[in-house]
């Protein structure tokens, strides 16, 4: 059982950024691969920094985007956020694993002209 995590903005490849790279970079993306039924749970490193404050208040903003059809199988949504990183729960259910690239999530640091 492995989930793969490969990042691609604001770096690229299997390393999450570090905190001086994900400083000044609104986002991090990141490809996953969930290549077994049972991979339960994937984490996402974004090194934002996020306060407690605005982890209160819901960011940072995680969307989760299908690249493939296994994407609806493995019923994937957001259980936690913290200061450095979003846990993501995947369903384990026969079928859901895939060797091939299943979701594309973002992060997004709170930012706006208001915030």
């Amino acid at each position: 059982m492995a989930v793969t995590t490969t990042y691609l903005w604001p770096v690229a490849g299997l390393t999450a950024p570090t905190a001086i790279q994900a400083f000044g970079h609104n986002q991090v993306s990141a490809d996953i691969a969930k290549s077994a039924d049972g991979d339960a749970t994937v984490t996402i490193t974004h090194n934002m920094n996020i306060s407690v404050a605005d982890l209160a208040s819901g960011f940072p903003e995680v969307s989760l985007e299908p690249t493939l059809a296994k994407y609806y199988t493995t019923a994937p949504f957001v259980a936690s956020r913290t200061t450095n990183a979003v846990v993501i729960t995947l369903g384990t259910g026969g079928g859901s694993g895939d060797a091939a690239v299943q979701i594309r999530a973002r992060i997004r640091r709170p930012m706006s002209l208001a915030k």
